[in-house]
């Protein structure tokens, strides 16, 4: 694996124990991720970490899993991900594959994950209009419910009260292309905001072009302390989709669009158009009871298009020695979701706060699958509706001055209806599930930065509306079962404490999952794993400030996740790697110019779908650095990013297939981009 003398003296720095890091935490950061309500962060028995606007605004980053990955020291994965990061799956918990299903995120505490298995969309929120970002390292299922078994994200966009108006543009490599604005303004107790982008990227590989559009709108209305907030946003997004490389990872041409005998991407796209509205309020009752609450509605319309498979035998001799002969497959699927929210903060005084809330949320999905065959078209339709019902509570209460017993307790229904339609006959399923979350935590703050804390819980995540179905050969078909929820029990300590000059954040968790929800690759179905997986780990972080302007940031995570039982015992999980680096280098030379260096490590990891094969290899480590510098020059900030300075050859995700005759079978990767340099200028006014 190549690599510069720079990124090997990265590699040295992140190896040293004394360094890892988030951000300094400080008595006064309010956080809303933990309880729901706007918090003390010395109050949150958790690890969580704060991203500030500072930050993001240093990185140059071009896509919110890029912040994640490049402050927040997370795990990303995708299959298509570019300049743009599009489609990018954050795992957060170690759980694979299924890492985008187990991570929760929010946009000002309001779900954005979809109600399939589909990546979150990221291009939903300009980075320009985001104010912070929270990052919670282990289960909330009491506080949020499905979903929140792994980690949970808040995106929040505008926290701060203060003017920001600014535009920008890009220019970089792959004939990359953005643009961006943000106007923010307060009008007496009224601000108001619009930001907007719009990017470009030719794509590094064939057939990889993207476009993406966005925009959102807010308006708040303060009184006192309350407030009313509404907003408005959508998105477009056209992205050429271009295959795996049929081969181990570092094997075959990473540039070339996936055309063989087996199938064809050439032209093949996806298309996704989303918008939404939100509004919610904050009213404070006689300092004893503050009402929160939100209502959200959220749409997505996409289309997939792919020149097809062989319709052939692959296998057989006249396919191997006549061209293949293809049929288009074109898929067209609609999903929408409603979200409300509303619960209530009551100070009991010596008794300490209670939090009460109730969660209603309904969605639905329906899929057209359209593929033609000689001069036959076939036509599947597939849908399914979700109706989710929780009430919650969590109590804190002070046992003494400086220690916190926490407990809370959700109760989550789900009612489903799904049905599937292959033109010759309709199947149906009609049931209703539930599961429990609970914790019960200790935190005792011994300073105003610095806090232990130990908590023992349980998080739970329903199926997707697209994990009722399997596969048999080309056919997506009914599995005609609802699939159980999964059930995570955590039990975790953590602290966060000052030494010399560096601020740690550190936790030691370990988790036991039922019932897993997975693909199983040779049966093609999602199933309920019979097996146990047991995941535990360790996070270190560290904010360190060597001198007045030479700071070091880094993030660091060890981790193991394997089966304890069952034909997989002592086997690792697929796609989670043991070790994740994340170091930051960030010199001020003055007030006006800034120069860093930030580094990733990705331990090797097991391919996709490994577990359920003999062959049983590894996809390799690798290791990333980013160089980037910051010039200001009156209301101008020119700053300029070189990415993948060692041009490493790598992958974030990989996987094994083996589904008979009519696919290819063994290992497949989507390569990630080689070095490339951006170039952004901003006016800010």
């Amino acid at each position: 694996m190549k690599k510069t003398t720079i990124s090997s003296l990265i590699g040295l720095l992140l190896s040293t124990p004394a360094f890892a890091a988030t951000t300094m935490i400080n008595a006064d950061d309010v956080v809303v991720t933990a309880s729901r309500v706007h918090e003390n962060i010395q109050n949150v028995a958790a690890n969580l970490q704060v991203i500030t606007r500072e930050q993001i605004s240093e990185l140059n980053s071009s896509s919110i899993p890029q912040i994640l990955s490049q402050i927040g020291g997370l795990n990303i994965s995708g299959v298509a991900l570019g300049q743009f990061n599009r489609g990018a799956i954050v795992d957060i918990g170690g759980y694979g594959a299924t890492g985008g299903s187990t991570t929760l995120v929010l946009i000002n505490g309001q779900r954005i994950s979809p109600i399939d298995s589909a990546a979150v969309p990221w291009e939903i929120i300009p980075i320009g209009s985001i104010d912070r970002i929270e990052i919670l390292k282990g289960g909330a299922g009491v506080q949020y419910g499905d979903r929140a078994v792994g980690g949970v994200i808040n995106i929040v966009t505008n926290e701060s009260q203060n003017a920001i108006n600014q535009a920008s543009v890009t220019f970089g490599s792959f004939g990359t292309k953005a643009a961006s604005a943000v106007f923010q303004n307060k009008y007496n107790d009224t601000l108001f905001k619009v930001s907007g982008s719009a990017n470009h990227s030719d794509g590094w590989r064939q057939n990889t072009e993207s476009d993406q559009y966005s925009l959102d709108a807010r308006v708040t209305q303060y009184f006192d302390k309350n407030s009313v907030y509404l907003e408005v946003f959508g998105n477009h997004n056209k992205n050429e989709t271009p295959g795996a490389v049929i081969a181990p990872v570092g094997n075959g041409n990473p540039r070339t669009v996936k055309c063989d005998i087996y199938s064809c991407f050439v032209g093949s796209y996806n298309k996704y158009d989303n918008y939404g509205v939100g509004f919610g309020a904050v009213f404070d009752f006689k300092n004893h009871i503050k009402f929160e609450g939100d209502f959200s509605y959220k749409n997505t319309k996409s289309e997939f298009f792919k020149n097809g498979d062989n319709q052939g035998d692959p296998l057989n001799d006249y396919a191997l020695y006549n061209p293949p002969q293809y049929f288009p497959y074109n898929a067209n699927y609609s999903r929408w979701r409603m979200d409300f929210s509303p619960r209530l903060k009551i100070d009991l005084e010596k008794l300490g706060d209670l939090i009460v809330g109730y969660d209603y949320g309904r969605s639905s999905g329906s899929q057209d699958d359209q593929g033609v065959m000689n001069d036959y078209t076939s036509i599947t339709k597939s849908s399914a509706s979700l109706t989710n019902n929780s009430i919650y509570l969590s109590h804190r209460f002070a046992i003494k001055e400086n220690l916190d017993l926490l407990a809370g307790f959700r109760r989550e229904a789900q009612s489903v209806s799904a049905k599937d339609d292959d033109g010759n006959e309709l199947s149906n399923a009609h049931k209703t599930t539930s599961a429990n979350a609970w914790e019960l935590a200790l935190n005792y703050k011994f300073s105003e930065s610095q806090k232990i804390y130990a908590k023992y819980s349980q998080a739970f995540r329903f199926p997707n509306i697209d994990e009722f179905w399997g596969y048999e050969g080309y056919t997506r078909t009914f599995v005609g079962g609802i699939i159980n929820p999964q059930i995570d029990r955590t039990a975790e300590i953590g602290s966060s404490f000052v030494l010399i000059n560096t601020q740690f954040t550190t936790s030691i968790f370990h988790t036991r999952t039922e019932d897993e929800i997975r693909y199983q690759v040779a049966t093609g179905k999602n199933i309920n794993d019979a097996n146990l997986i047991e995941r535990k780990g360790v996070y270190l972080s560290t904010n360190s400030s060597i001198s007045d302007k030479l700071s070091l940031y880094t993030n660091s995570k060890f981790q193991d996740a394997s089966y304890i039982n069952g034909p997989y015992d002592g086997k690792s999980h697929d796609l989670v790697p043991n070790f994740l680096i994340n170091a930051r280098l960030n010199y001020k030379f003055d007030n006006e110019l800034s120069f860093g260096l930030v580094s990733n490590y990705v331990g090797s990891q097991y391919y996709d779908g490994a577990n359920d094969k003999s062959a049983y290899k590894k996809m390799p480590s690798y290791l990333v650095t980013d160089l980037y510098a910051s010039k200001k020059i009156n209301q101008w900030d020119l700053r300029l990013t070189v990415r993948n300075i060692a041009n490493e050859n790598y992958s974030t995700y990989g996987g094994y297939q083996d589904k008979g005759a009519s696919f290819y079978k063994g290992y497949y990767y989507y390569p990630s981009d080689p070095r490339s340099l951006f170039a952004t200028l901003s006016y800010n006014f």
